[in-house]
């Protein structure tokens, strides 16, 4: 696994390399995404709807605590940007977590198998101090990444005030990527009836406006620390990977 870092531009995109943004799993959805992959793998009968469950709430929790909470936790104070991330991360945990239990509760194995594709390809293991650990992930499109690099590039060299409209919107443009690979992806693929389908749609829709919302309100209001202490925490997360 490389970690990238500092460099102002990326490979060229003719190389053999893979961008994702990742961050580590955890023990809890590690083990049950191995638990729920290995029961599909051997054809286990017993109905998985209850491990889904877990496995899917655990995501979506992680998700949370790497893409919000960990940043609130990471500014200065009770300041209001801390406050809009962290009722953002409730109204989404809340929102998940209802979903979950609606579209999941009581599928069959066969209804369910469509999503066990999705929790593999979200799922990245690489080695780490000799062990094999799980991360989420999603490809990162170069040019989103190199965009990324080069806003972080400027903010190392003391040039963090003419970045702040230029992460401003490469953070939209994240926000509609991480959606659509940790939200509508495995939603779309899902046989869910009208009710269901409408209350993943409401949703969807909830989230998405809330974290625009959320986005467009804070970076004008990040001091410039902040700024620096946001890239210090979001670079890691950008892992390329040789193919």
């Amino acid at each position: 696994m490389l970690s990238w870092h500092n460099a102002p531009e990326l490979v060229d995109e003719c190389a053999d390399v893979t961008m994702y943004f990742a961050f580590a799993a955890g023990d809890e959805l590690q083990n049950n995404s191995i638990l729920l992959l290995n029961h599909f793998d051997q054809a286990d009968v017993a109905p998985q709807d209850a491990l889904f469950i877990k496995v899917a709430s655990a995501f979506a929790d992680v998700v949370i605590q790497n893409l919000l909470l960990n940043m609130v936790h990471n500014m200065e104070g009770e300041s209001r940007a801390a406050r809009i991330l962290d009722k953002l991360a409730g109204i989404i945990k809340g929102t998940v977590h209802v979903l979950v239990k609606q579209t999941l509760h009581k599928k069959t194995n066969e209804e369910l198998l469509p999503l066990v594709n999705f929790v593999r390809a979200r799922r990245l293991v690489v080695q780490v101090d000799g062990q094999d650990t799980d991360y989420v992930c999603f490809p990162m499109p170069l040019d989103l990444a190199d965009h990324f690099a080069k806003i972080f590039h400027h903010v190392d060299q003391g040039d963090v005030e003419s970045q702040r409209q230029p992460l401003r919107d490469a953070m939209l443009r994240f926000s509609e990527l991480a959606h659509f690979h940790f939200f509508d992806e495995p939603t779309q693929i899902m046989h869910l009836g009208f009710i269901a389908r409408k209350a993943v749609a409401l949703g969807s829709s909830t989230i998405k406006s809330g974290s625009r919302s959320s986005i467009t309100q804070i970076f004008p209001q990040l001091s410039k620390q902040e700024i620096i202490d946001f890239v210090t925490y979001f670079r890691p997360m950008f892992i390329e990977i040789d193919t």
